[in-house]
């Protein structure tokens, strides 16, 4: 199948280039309107975009085949995360392609700021020379504030040290060793707002920090200080700054973002001490190619492996683990999907149980595999577990600490009104996966392919009946194994097959004596 892509804001052609060497069909506008985009995204698989378009709860209802929303750049507040994540639709970005035009831009603003290079410029433009106006202060040894030690804040902390500055900085997501491997003091805000020359900001706009500062906490800061953003607009309240600088309050400002952009109200455009630029940070040619690439390949990895690391929407912590989970992901939904196969009466509960503490994602794999089959195909990793919640299906996780149990394994434990079911399975050497048991009978057979569950009476004669049968149709046998709990006992056989068998030849298994039941599952 060959998926469509829209890519339209600018997308850099190196990063179309990407998507089309890959055998994808790219259809790019250079802009569109947002009626336009609601008219032109139905065919469409994937959707890319800059900062320009807004990616709406309309554009995803009109957009009945997308599967990925893909944003060139960090930022996403362009784009409706809780309609993508409801209807099942990935959302990524580009987090690493303009950390360091970003970062370059904020360091920029802070000498611009210490010596007065804008205003000093635009005196000599005017005819003015105007030397002991612009006296500045020179930075070596005066103390910088980094709210936000991400990517781009991580970059800024290091080319403060480099010109010796001292460097505090707040993350509430880092460890105090990670504080002393960037060399920067861990602080709080308060004593960041009290005690910094320069205050820098590169976090995320959320409830969290929208209006992080206001007037009380720029009254905080010295009167010397000066504060630097160019993460997202929203996290300064920009009337109070505006206020403050003013009032003498702060010395001075840089803004390379706004809460509403284009920015064009004349709120700063009266201040001299207030520098301000058109959203800049990434506006760099090697940003741009940067951030194209990695969305191209962003979005290639998710039609080729059905998941994507940088997705902003998926319910996981360490993105670097994901990368090294791809089998067990893949293990975690075809196990879901062969309990829904195998199991029988309506769901009420689905527990994702495995040996030690496993990343959220692979219960969502597992719980995505389960309700594909009875739902049906808009169920992602992204939206399964509220998927579940929707349909009344409790979902849970479950650790078991026992001997019995292998390291690594994972299992699936479902609850209908029938009755409970388990299946579990694990990588094994040369990360091939392994379905391991079935209920109560321990197995080991390969989790791919189209497989028969036959529960047949432990006596001679039917195994060797159904493999007649079987070579009559023409069905070759990959692999098979017959378990029993005990002679005499009920007998599970399963059998790997070639191809799918035809409801005739699936009738005559059944037809055998001593057949109790048989069940042929694709995965």
């Amino acid at each position: 199948m060959k998926y469509k892509i829209l890519c339209t804001d600018g997308f850099a052609k190196n990063g179309r280039e990407i998507l089309e060497k890959k055998g994808f069909e790219v259809i790019y506008c250079e802009s569109l309107k947002h009626d336009e985009l609601l008219k032109k995204i139905p065919p469409f698989d994937a959707l890319v975009v800059r900062s320009s378009s807004t990616v709406s709860s309309d554009v995803m209802e009109s957009g009945t085949n997308l599967k990925v929303v893909a944003r060139a750049g960090v930022g996403t507040d362009n784009i409706d995360l809780a309609a993508a994540t409801k209807r099942g639709i990935f959302v990524v970005n580009a987090p690493e392609g303009n950390s360091t035009s970003t970062a370059e831009l904020a360091f920029g603003m802070l000498l611009a700021l210490a010596r007065f290079i804008p205003q000093a410029s635009h005196a000599m433009r005017d005819g003015r020379w105007e030397k002991t106006k612009f006296k500045g202060s020179e930075i070596a040894y005066k103390t910088l504030g980094v709210i936000g030690l991400g990517r781009v804040g991580r970059e800024v902390a290091g080319r403060a040290i480099a010109f010796k500055m001292k460097v505090m900085g707040y993350d509430p997501f880092l460890s105090k060793e990670q504080f002393e491997s960037l060399g920067v003091i861990k602080a709080g805000l308060e004593e960041i707002y009290k005690t910094s020359d320069f205050i820098t900001i590169h976090a995320p706009i959320n409830k969290d920090t929208e209006n992080l500062i206001t007037i009380k906490e720029l009254k905080m800061m010295k009167p010397t200080a000066r504060v630097i953003n160019c993460a997202r607009g929203g996290i300064i309240n920009e009337n109070d700054l505006a206020d403050a600088l003013r009032n003498g309050i702060v010395a001075g400002a840089a803004l390379d973002v706004f809460t509403k952009e284009p920015f064009n109200e004349p709120l700063f455009r009266d201040i001299p001490n207030c520098i301000t630029t058109p959203h800049l940070g990434a506006s760099t040619a090697e940003a741009q190619d940067a951030v194209a690439v990695e969305t191209a390949l962003s979005v290639a990895q998710f039609f080729e492996d059905g998941f994507v690391s940088s997705a902003v929407n998926l319910p996981v912590g360490d993105r670097k683990m994901l990368k090294e989970l791809k089998n067990h992901i893949s293990l975690s939904e075809k196990l879901g999907s062969l309990l829904s196969q195998l199991a029988a009466g309506e769901a009420r509960k689905i527990t994702f149980v495995t040996s030690k503490k496993c990343p959220k994602m692979l219960g969502c794999a597992a719980v995505k595999g389960l309700l594909v089959n009875i739902v049906g195909t808009n169920v992602t990793l992204v939206n399964a577990y509220l998927t579940a919640k929707e349909r009344g299906i409790t979902v849970a996780e479950e650790i078991i600490d026992s001997p019995d149990v292998a390291d690594g394994s994972l299992g699936v434990r479902l609850l209908t009104k029938n009755g409970e079911f388990y299946v579990s399975g694990r990588i094994f050497p040369g990360e091939t996966p392994k379905i391991t048991q079935y209920n109560d009978y321990n197995i080991e057979i390969d989790s791919e392919g189209t497989i028969l569950f036959i529960h047949n009476a432990d006596r001679p004669g039917v195994i060797g009946k159904i493999c007649t049968i079987l070579g009559e149709a023409g069905i070759n046998i990959a692999e098979m194994q017959n378990v029993r709990k005990h002679k005499g006992a009920e007998a599970l056989t399963i059998i790997g097959i070639d191809e799918k068998l035809s409801d005739k030849t699936l009738n005559g298994i059944s037809k055998i004596a001593g057949i109790i039941s048989v069940k042929q599952i694709k995965l």
